[in-house]
């Protein structure tokens, strides 16, 4: 599940996003394991975004939710996007 929310990720990066350059972060303590997935691209209206039922981020979404886990999108428009997602272990 957490290739498919990278794979859906980077497909939204190289579709809409005209980044340069993306971060991809894979960390696991004792409890959690946390991807963040960052780029510098042109960034988008998060709030307008979570209205749309865009494919994309709506399967991501559905994703998390199937795991229990927690999802954080942060967009600055003109800077960049970063997507973060936690599963509990």
């Amino acid at each position: 599940m957490l290739f498919r929310i990278l794979q859906e990720s980077l497909t939204n990066i190289s579709r809409h996003a005209n980044a340069r350059n993306v971060e991809i972060s894979l960390r696991r303590d004792a409890t959690h394991v946390r991807l963040d997935v960052k780029d510098d691209g042109r960034g988008f209206d998060a709030v307008a975004s979570g209205k749309k039922k865009t494919f994309g981020l709506l399967g991501i979404r559905e994703r998390v939710i199937m795991l229990h886990g927690n999802l954080s999108i942060s967009s600055v428009p003109g800077v960049g996007t970063q997507i973060s997602v936690s599963i509990p272990i």
